[in-house]
C-alpha cells in the first residue's frame, strides 16, 4: 500500500462507516474561522431586511461547532410525492438521474442545488425541497455535478471547471422544463444553492443578466457559498497534513458518530482540532474517486499504470494524499488549460470567486454568508466585504458553514424566493 499508517490499511467496510457516520455533520467544506474583526467593516441591520423574515437567532458562536450542531440536527424527511426522472439531456452521454415534485396545478419551480458532495437521496439533499413540496412548488434536485457520477453521465470534461459545469446546470433545467409533465405547469423559476451549488447558483445569475439562458429566471439565492474556492482547498490539504493524522479514523467515527449537539451557551465537545480533522478526514476520502475516476474517464495518466488488482489500491492510495491543490493543478487545470486554451490556473478559478460573482448579478440575486464561516479564510472574507458594499449580500452574524441549514430562519428566508429582494446594500442580520 503506498500510505504507511495503520490508516491505509482500514478495511473498505470501516471507510464507508466513516464515511456515513461523519458526512451527514461535514457534507460540505468547513475551513478556518473568519476573524471578529471582518464583522466590524459592514454596517448592521437591527432587523432581517425582508419582513416575512424573523429576526436571526442562531446561537452557537464557534463556527466550526455551528457546522456540526446545524447538520446533524437535520432528519430525514420523507417526500412521497418525489418521483425519479431518467432525463434525456441533448449534449450528454447518458440519461440523468433527477428527482422532482411535480404539483398538480401551475406553480413556481424551484431547483435546488447541492454541495460538493451533496445527493439528491440524502438527508439535507431532501429537506430544502421537502419545504417547497409543502408550501406548493415543483421542485428539481440532483447530485452534485462535482461527483464523479455525472462527469460520466455528462462527459463535459474534467472535474472543476464550475463555468461548464453550470453550463451543463442549464442544459438540465432547460431539458426538465421540456419534459410532457411541465409543459404548461411553470409560473416561475427559481434556484436555490448552498455551497458549492451556491456558486453555481449564482454563475447562473451571471448567464441570466447576459441572456445566456434558454429560460427566465426570477429568483435566487446563494447560501454559504466559499469565497474564494481554490484558497477553501488549499486549507483542506492543510487541515489534513497538520490536524487528520492526529487520530486514526476510527478514533473520529467514535468520537462524532451519534453526536447530540449541546446547548447553545454551552462549551463545545470537541476542541477545534479534532473538528478539522473530521472535516479533513470526509473530504479527502470523497476526493479520492473523484480523482481516480477523472483519470479514467480521460486517460490523463497521472495516477500510476496498471490493470491488477493491486494497481487499483495503489492508484487510490495515491490518489489519497493527492488533495484538492494537487487535483486541481495537476489534473483539473492541465486538462481545460488544452480545451479552453487557458493561460493561467487563475483563469479557470477567478471567475468564479465570489467578489466576482456578485458584481455580476441580477437584482433578484442575493447571497447569504456568515460572518463565523469556517469556509473562508479572514483576509478573503474582508476583501469580500469590501467588494459587496451596495450588492444583495446579507451577512449573518453566526451559523458556520450551513450549520444555519436547518434554521426556522432560513425555512423563512427560503420561501421570500420569489419576492423583490428589498435589501439593496450589504448588511448583518441579527
Amino acid at each position: 500500500m503506498y500510505l504507511g499508517d495503520k490508516d491505509s490499511r482500514l478495511s473498505v467496510g470501516w471507510k464507508m462507516l466513516v464515511r456515513a457516520t461523519v458526512c451527514l455533520a461535514f457534507m460540505t467544506l468547513s475551513l478556518a474561522a473568519a476573524t471578529a474583526e471582518a464583522k466590524d467593516t459592514v454596517k448592521p441591520a437591527q432587523n432581517s431586511p425582508d419582513g416575512d423574515v424573523p429576526p436571526y437567532g442562531f446561537k452557537y458562536s464557534n463556527g466550526l461547532y455551528a457546522t456540526i450542531a446545524g447538520f446533524v440536527s437535520i432528519k430525514e424527511p420523507e417526500l412521497k410525492n418525489q418521483k425519479k426522472f431518467s432525463l434525456k439531456v441533448p449534449s450528454f452521454k447518458k440519461k440523468l438521474p433527477v428527482r422532482a415534485i411535480i404539483q398538480n396545478e401551475s406553480a413556481p419551480l424551484v431547483v435546488v442545488l447541492l454541495g460538493i458532495d451533496g445527493r439528491a437521496d440524502g438527508a439535507l439533499g431532501k429537506l430544502w425541497p421537502s419545504w417547497f413540496s409543502d408550501a406548493g412548488y415543483h421542485v428539481l434536485t440532483f447530485d452534485s455535478t462535482f461527483l464523479p457520477s455525472f462527469t460520466e453521465i455528462s462527459g463535459h470534461g474534467v472535474t472543476g471547471n464550475l463555468l461548464v459545469e453550470s453550463e451543463r446546470i442549464s442544459e438540465v433545467i432547460a431539458a426538465f422544463l421540456n419534459l410532457s409533465e411541465m409543459k404548461g405547469k411553470v409560473s416561475k423559476l427559481g434556484i436555490v444553492g448552498m455551497s458549492y451549488g451556491g456558486i453555481q447558483s449564482l454563475v447562473l445569475g451571471q448567464m441570466a443578466k447576459e441572456g445566456r439562458l434558454p429560460f427566465n429566471v426570477d429568483g435566487i439565492q446563494a447560501y454559504s457559498p466559499p469565497v474564494n474556492i481554490r484558497r477553501t482547498g488549499e486549507v483542506i490539504d492543510r487541515w489534513f497534513s497538520e490536524d487528520r493524522w492526529q487520530y486514526t479514523l476510527v478514533e473520529l467515527a467514535n468520537k462524532l458518530s451519534g453526536h447530540k449537539p449541546v446547548g447553545p451557551d454551552s462549551t463545545p465537545p470537541f476542541d477545534d482540532s479534532l473538528m478539522r480533522a473530521g472535516i479533513a478526514a470526509v473530504f479527502r476520502l470523497g476526493l479520492v474517486d473523484v480523482i481516480v475516476r477523472n483519470d479514467q474517464i480521460y486517460k490523463l495518466g497521472v495516477l500510476p499504470k496498471g490493470n491488477n488488482f493491486d494497481s487499483d489500491y495503489i492508484k487510490r492510495d495515491y490518489a489519497a494524499i493527492m488533495g484538492y491543490t494537487a487535483f486541481m493543478t495537476e489534473m483539473s487545470y492541465p486538462y481545460w488549460q488544452k480545451k479552453a486554451n487557458m493561460q493561467q490556473l487563475s483563469d479557470l478559478t477567478s471567475p468564479v470567486e465570489l467578489g466576482t460573482l456578485i458584481e455580476k448579478q441580477p437584482p433578484y440575486s442575493q447571497v447569504i454568508i456568515t460572518l463565523d464561516d469556517p469556509l473562508n479564510t479572514a483576509d478573503d472574507l474582508a476583501a469580500f466585504q469590501s467588494r459587496a458594499a451596495g450588492r444583495n449580500v446579507l451577512f449573518l452574524p453566526r451559523g458556520g458553514h450551513l450549520g444555519f441549514v436547518n434554521d426556522p430562519w432560513t425555512k423563512a428566508k427560503l420561501m421570500t424566493l420569489f419576492k423583490p429582494v428589498t435589501q439593496t446594500a450589504a448588511q448583518v442580520a441579527r
